[in-house]
């Protein structure tokens, strides 16, 4: 009986070590309303989903505020897709469609069908875009600090799953501009405790948003943390010019006078000439 459960065990560790244990993407589920303003009530709506994971859209009619019904026949179009249409309307208020994206890029929501408010509903995206790297948790920590210099040092430490240092990690600093959008400060290897410092230039009584992130990969998860600071001190003032003070240099009074001299001086000349001249006639 032993040498039976034994080889039964044997034949299981055999089977795990030659067939790989399949481990599936996570499922993506979002809701989109249908209406005559456009997808989710905007022109231009766009969404993120990862490429490589299943995506599950539910689509729900909208214009129930309208006086007739408006159907809408929405149709999912983007690279190595071909999806069946989706129908809406009163009588159909939802309506659902399930596909993974194989690559990333744009994909395309339309209504296909005369309808009102069509021309809000051509530019509803999504977006498909690389996956996260998941597995082993990571600890990422960041903090700002303002110096004499006029930089802010950006620290980030970035820790392993049991809490230690993770050393030789490639870690990415973002910082938003006041556009809206980030720009790259750059990308720095962790040193032997697990940090990375950046040096931010910076104004007095500038706020700064700084991002650091961790893309993992090789069986351990990405991670990101932001950090806000607003540096120490007063915007600088204009420095005021020579002709904006409230008195201005000897020097510069002087010319003055005798510009201003020189101007009245020639304007006597002329009058008393036409005065004679007038008299003369």
């Amino acid at each position: 009986m032993l040498r039976k459960i034994t080889l039964a065990l044997m034949a299981a560790l055999l089977a795990v070590a030659f067939h790989p244990i399949y481990v599936y993407a996570h499922a993506q589920d979002i809701s989109i309303s249908v209406g005559h303003e456009g997808f989710n009530h905007m022109a231009d709506y766009v969404v993120e989903v990862e490429a490589g994971h299943e995506v599950t859209i539910t689509f729900t009619y909208a214009d129930g505020d309208l006086a007739a019904d408006n159907p809408h026949q929405i149709q999912v179009v983007g690279p190595g897709l071909d999806l069946p249409t989706v129908s809406l309307s009163r009588d159909k208020p939802t309506a659902s469609i399930t596909f993974t994206p194989a690559q990333t890029g744009i994909i395309n929501i339309y209504c296909i069908i005369p309808c009102v408010g069509m021309e809000f509903m051509t530019g509803g995206k999504i977006k498909a875009v690389p996956p996260e790297n998941s597995g082993a948790p990571t600890f990422l920590a960041l903090e700002l600090a303002a110096r004499d210099d006029g930089n802010v040092l950006a620290q980030a430490i970035l820790h392993d799953s049991n809490g230690g240092p993770a050393a030789g990690a490639l870690l990415v600093f973002k910082q938003r501009t006041t556009f809206g959008g980030e720009l790259e400060l750059g990308t720095w290897v962790t040193a032997a405790d697990g940090s990375a410092v950046v040096a931010i230039p910076s104004m007095a009584g500038q706020t700064l948003e700084v991002s650091a992130e961790f893309a993992g990969g090789n069986g351990v998860g990405s991670t990101q943390v932001t950090a806000n600071l607003t540096v120490p001190g007063l915007p600088a003032a204009h420095p005021i010019g020579a002709l904006s003070a409230a008195t201005p240099p000897p020097v510069l009074a002087l010319i003055l006078t005798i510009v201003l001299g020189s101007i009245w001086a020639a304007y006597g000349t002329v009058v008393f000439q036409v005065f004679r001249i007038s008299k003369g006639g």
